[in-house]
């Protein structure tokens, strides 16, 4: 790639498959693709098709494949984008969720009350999650698709961003569908500024495994996506708490200031409906179970401490036994001593008597 998403050309050299712009500190891959290549026209052959989610997600990056994800995805970071949703837009607001994969934040969405659908690119990745979770998925690119403008309330994108060829072009499309006060939820990877790749790979950071130069195409700052947004006109941006902080940001993009929703609000919509209550259960047991997972690591912590006390005072315990038993043995040594000296003075004196008893004096 020749420039920035910002247009700029000149970079700085970050690793053997990404530079640095000089201008807005984004990361930005040497390999890059083209919007035809993000399509998939043959499921069986192109990077994006099935052998994308089966193949190369458990053999190339070790990670689960769609069947796992569509599983073990409701119950973690579903629920952890679904409670900031609620936040800034309550149900019943339209949604489309692009990148969707197996479908499985589109069918909690409507499970929760939006009016929810998706967008993929691959054919087989669509019917596959229209199969699995009965959610109406389209075949993408999303500038293709017939979506009239200002008629969405909010567009969610997860670990999507950084797969854009043209992040301008796809995003300034994205704005023109929302109406005039929605918002863009987006979760991708974050740069941190002055990250360097030597010490990256000396300390096997976890930022390493976002480097994928034919995936991930621009890695931004919380500056430089705050820039992009910016030159778009959606100057209103709030980064809430990532699910996997340690290497990705999560935040609310939106051309109006944004307003917060009160957990009473969010309640009283979710516990309108009798879905609506089914996802409030699924968000009170998830914040019972990170609450539990606090309390087990302070307690984890405090174990680990107690655990250093233990040792230090068993070593103090060690040392002072040491010491008393090299004073008692001084003590024995010195009253030995004693006890001889004593001994011979009073030995010597009687003797002194019964001489002087012998010869009469």
């Amino acid at each position: 790639m020749t420039t920035c998403w910002c247009g700029n050309a000149e970079f700085k050299s970050f690793s053997a498959e990404y530079s640095q712009c000089n201008v807005c500190g984004t990361l930005v891959s040497l390999e890059g693709m083209t919007p035809d290549q993000l399509k998939v026209l043959n499921d069986e052959t192109d990077f994006y098709g099935k052998k994308y989610w089966l193949d190369h997600q458990s053999q190339d990056l070790d990670f689960p494949d769609i069947h796992s994800r569509a599983r073990n995805d409701l119950t973690e970071r579903n629920l952890h984008w679904l409670k900031t949703c609620l936040k800034y837009c309550l149900p019943p607001a339209k949604i489309l969720e692009l990148g969707c994969s197996h479908g499985s934040f589109v069918a909690l969405l409507s499970q929760a009350g939006y009016d929810a659908s998706g967008v993929e690119m691959s054919p087989w990745v669509v019917e596959f999650g229209q199969k699995t979770f009965g959610v109406p998925i389209s075949i993408g690119p999303v500038e293709y698709l017939d979506i009239p403008p200002g008629s969405l309330d909010a567009i969610a994108l997860m670990d999507v961003l950084e797969h854009f060829s043209d992040p301008v072009a796809t995003m300034t499309h994205c704005l023109k569908l929302l109406k005039p006060e929605g918002m863009l939820l987006i979760q991708t990877p974050q740069f941190t500024e002055g990250m360097n790749y030597a010490e990256l790979v000396e300390t096997n950071g976890a930022f390493l495994e976002q480097l994928k130069s034919d995936e991930h195409l621009y890695l931004f700052t919380k500056s430089s996506v705050t820039f992009l947004f910016q030159q778009l006109g959606a100057e209103y941006i709030q980064f809430e708490p990532a699910i996997f902080g340690h290497y990705d940001m999560f935040c609310v993009v939106s051309r109006v200031p944004l307003q917060a929703n009160k957990p009473e609000q969010i309640d009283a919509t979710l516990l309108s409906s009798p879905n609506g209550r089914l996802t409030l259960a699924l968000l009170d047991l998830r914040a019972r179970e990170l609450d539990l997972a606090e309390k087990f690591s302070e307690s984890e912590i405090d174990r680990s401490a107690r655990f250093v006390q233990i040792q230090t005072l068993t070593e103090m315990v060690k040392n002072s036994q040491a010491t008393l038993k090299e004073t008692e043995a001084n003590l024995r040594a010195l009253f030995a001593r004693k006890a001889f000296r004593y001994w011979f003075k009073v030995s010597n004196w009687i003797e002194l008597k019964e001489l002087a008893k012998r010869i009469g004096f």
